[in-house]
């Protein structure tokens, strides 16, 4: 593929908010585990045309776009993404992933159909994008996540399972996609009346790292049957069993001997898998089991000590960027919600 038309010209005001010159390889900077984890599909619309004689007569088409069709193979590597993106992150918390991997399929095509609204966006406004700009970002992607080591983005590549061309296209989608929601947020400004809103609307995320009293019951996974064994302790307490006796009785960790119970501890004193189960965990809750590299884990919390807020001066930068991220969102998704409405679209099937 190769572009060389330059994009560095006025395009009409009437339909993103911003103005100023839009040029693709200033706007994004974007890590490739981003793309990887969230962003599937076919080439961009310009080169639908000859991506179109690549596919199959046969390839099923699972939604249409203002007449552009979106293919199964393009939701299938939506789909393998994502999963791969929520069992990385879910680890631990295998009731969410159950929850988030029940609704998957849906929100993989409702974002491919987003993505190509903002294509379409793109190309109706005239926009272009230069072979250089691929090749930049291509080579930004290995630095950026990967410290410049080609293989290892193979190899993230490869276990997603798409070719190394289905990549590319996707780098390119991305670029495109990335530069129209930065021309949407460009003029995105805040007062300091806004800030101090939103600080005290918020006062939850400027505390300091709060203490916890906790249980914890660990099992080996050299231990036969051990998550057999875990599932099972983890039914008896949910049925009323007492913790602290079958920690007692079955735990490898060093506070078995006070049947699981550690003191009051900071959550920034905990290991960061652990610290942020239990961050997110209600006083008198009792966790999943949750899966280490060497054992099996439940934990229970038995009392939270939350911190004062931290003051507005010490955080203000931070509140600034939390409500900037705000009003972005809010700004792309009030014109995704008006590129919906004037857009024709079909579902075909039951995705």
């Amino acid at each position: 593929m190769s572009l060389t038309t330059n994009m560095d010209h006025q395009l009409p005001e009437e339909s993103l908010q911003g103005g100023g010159r839009w040029c693709v390889g200033g706007a994004v900077r974007v890590a490739a585990v981003w793309l990887l984890m969230t962003l599937a599909g076919g080439g961009s619309a310009w080169a639908q045309g000859a991506a179109a004689a690549k596919v199959s007569a046969k390839e099923q088409v699972v939604a249409k776009v203002n007449g552009m069709p979106i293919y199964a193979s393009d939701l299938d590597a939506m789909v393998k993404a994502q999963v791969r993106m929520l069992k990385a992150q879910l680890a631990n918390e295998p009731a969410q992933l159950r929850k988030e991997l029940e609704d998957v399929k849906r929100r993989a095509l409702n974002e491919l159909i987003d993505f190509q609204l903002l294509e379409d966006e793109f190309f109706r406004l005239g926009g272009v994008i230069q072979k250089e700009d691929l090749d930049n970002d291509l080579a930004q992607a290995a630095n950026g996540s990967f410290n410049g080591n080609r293989e290892a983005l193979m190899a993230e590549i490869n276990a997603i399972g798409i070719p190394f061309e289905k990549y590319r296209e996707m780098r390119e989608r991305l670029i495109i996609v990335s530069a129209v929601r930065a021309r949407i947020v460009n003029n995105v400004e805040v007062t300091e009346p806004m800030m101090r809103e939103h600080y005290e609307k918020n006062l939850q995320r400027w505390r300091a790292p709060e203490s916890v009293k906790f249980h914890t019951l660990t099992i080996l996974k050299t231990s036969a049957n051990a998550r057999m064994l875990a599932d099972s302790l983890r039914t008896r307490m949910v049925n009323g069993g007492d913790f602290a006796e079958m920690a007692r009785e079955n735990s490898a960790d060093s506070r078995a001997g006070d049947g699981g119970a550690w003191p009051w501890t900071s959550l920034a004193d905990i290991n960061d898998q652990v610290g942020m189960v239990l961050a997110k965990m209600k006083k008198g809750e009792l966790s999943e089991v949750l899966e280490e590299p060497d054992t099996f884990l439940l934990l229970r919390v038995d009392d939270i000590r939350e911190s004062d807020p931290l003051p507005y001066e010490s955080v203000k930068e931070v509140v600034k960027k939390s409500l900037m991220d705000e009003l972005a969102k809010e700004r792309i998704e009030n014109r995704l919600c008006r590129l919906r409405e004037s857009a024709a679209i079909q579902k075909m099937g039951s995705a």
